[in-house]
């Protein structure tokens, strides 16, 4: 995360309340205009009006402290069912759960494993086609949560 995103993040997580929290922010594009992405997490369900106030907010926050110049939109989005998993806090939230990873580099001869996990200090334990695969938090390029829609 560069630096204006955690500025971003962070001032940010300093105003929501009621349970929301700002999960991460990612600024792209072009030197004259920005996209800023946010995606905010509640401890219960998400609402239209959620996606509007933060995006007020997290306006207020850019502008206040100047904190990007040029012309900017955002975007404030739940992290969805199959959510990304951004940061160690959440893959110990999460531990359990079935997952998909993408790594940096090959481990075994494979960049990607899909299964349950268990995380121990920075290593995450996947059971991946009845064997235990042990990555280190670091060697993690992305990963999501699997899960699916039971009806």
């Amino acid at each position: 995360m560069s630096e204006i995103e955690e500025k971003i993040m962070n001032k940010l997580n300093n105003v929501l309340s009621n349970g929301l929290s700002a999960i991460n922010v990612s600024v792209f594009g072009k030197n004259s205009s920005k996209n800023i992405n946010i995606i905010i997490e509640p401890d219960r369900g998400i609402t239209l009006e959620d996606c509007a106030n933060t995006s007020r907010i997290a306006k207020n926050i850019i502008n206040i402290n100047k904190i990007i110049d040029e012309d900017y939109n955002i975007e404030v989005s739940s992290p969805g069912i199959n959510r990304p998993l951004f940061s160690l806090k959440d893959f110990i939230k999460y531990q359990g759960e079935n997952i998909f990873i993408e790594l940096k580099k090959n481990i075994n001869n494979k960049k990607r494993y899909k299964g349950i996990y268990k995380i121990q200090k920075k290593i995450i334990s996947i059971c991946h086609k009845k064997e235990i695969i042990d990555i280190p938090y670091d060697c993690i390029k992305k990963a999501n949560l699997i899960r699916e829609i039971k009806i």
